[in-house]
């Protein structure tokens, strides 16, 4: 990973910066200051319609809110620990993809600000370490559907609206009538998949489906090899100019615990294979209505082979 404050000389006294992207409207700058802390400073006219003088307290992180003698207001952001660099790296990009097409201060300032506060809330959760493999793998799975289906059917801004799994909805894609639920498996591992609740498989929308797709752990080397941080990289590059939907799409990363760090590039795997059954009253599963009384949770597997009669094809997804 690509450490932008190395490549920026410290100063002998107050701060030396670099500009984050010399195409970037809003101006951002790496920086450092004279006793080598990590920043990241965005300037924006002190006449701006919106000034943010009251940004939130983040985990790990000072920022401090000023107005210079040439009237050019600056809000910074300073690293505390720089063993945490990753997390404010990603931070730091976080701001700068969400503010790539907005030319207006007071439009980059109310996105930086609605930005951080939703950082916020992550940080306060203290997830700093990456999500475990098995999660990867789940949200591998989920973003292979939006690509590989939704964005055949529908624009990829429609796509990310129909992904309500980050939004703690039982199924993982609501689709006008229909709902997608996404499973993965390892490849070579027994065909079982985990249902987390009784009402995963159970939709009250006229059609469910499940997508199941097998992912065998892969070589980075190989063509076929994909990543999370590469999926999540070509979904990025198709919203760049829709900064509502990146946003989003963002928000959503961040709510299943998703931050960008060079450790995910260490789990690749290949599409192995991937399969579609459809959901109906015969299925093996186990609804709300089949509870008894006092039973307030719970999660089961089923096995693939007692799913085979139900299985279907692409073109029977109804949505």
């Amino acid at each position: 990973m690509r450490n932008p404050w190395k490549e920026i000389k410290s100063p002998t006294k107050d701060v030396s910066a670099l500009r984050a992207n010399p195409n970037h409207p809003p101006d951002l700058f790496w920086a450092i200051d004279n006793i080598g802390r990590y920043l990241f400073i965005y300037e924006y006219p002190s006449n701006s319609d919106i000034i943010i003088n009251d940004p939130p307290n983040l985990e790990g992180v000072e920022i401090v809110s000023m107005t210079t003698r040439s009237n050019t207001s600056r809000l910074i952001l300073i690293l505390k620990e720089k063993i945490n660099w990753e997390l404010f790296l990603a931070l730091c990009n976080d701001l700068i993809n969400s503010t790539m097409n907005i030319d207006l201060p007071q439009a980059a300032s109310s996105t930086i600000l609605q930005r951080l506060r939703r950082w916020n809330e992550f940080l306060k959760k203290k997830r700093l370490d990456i999500l475990p493999e098995e999660k990867v793998k789940g949200l591998i799975g989920e973003l292979l559907f939006l690509k590989r289906y939704l964005t055949i059917k529908y624009d990829i801004c429609d796509a990310i609206d129909f992904w309500i799994g980050p939004e703690g909805c039982p199924q993982d894609f609501n689709i006008n009538n229909t709902a997608i639920e996404v499973k993965c498996q390892s490849g070579g591992s027994d065909p079982i998949i985990k249902i987390s609740s009784a009402e995963q498989l159970c939709s009250q929308l006229q059609h469910l489906f499940l997508y199941v797709v097998t992912l065998g752990k892969s070589s980075s080397n190989s063509k076929e090899s994909l990543n999370l941080p590469m999926l999540i990289s070509e979904i990025i590059n198709d919203l760049e100019t829709d900064s509502s939907h990146l946003n989003k799409f963002q928000d959503k990363l961040l709510a299943v615990g998703y931050y960008y760090s060079d450790k995910y590039l260490d789990y690749n795997y290949i599409l192995t294979n991937e399969v579609i059954f459809k959901v109906t009253d015969n299925f093996p599963r186990i609804c709300p209505n089949d509870l008894k009384h006092g039973i307030t949770k719970l999660t089961y597997n089923i096995s693939l082979s007692e799913c085979i009669p139900f299985e279907t094809n692409k073109s029977s997804l109804e949505f």
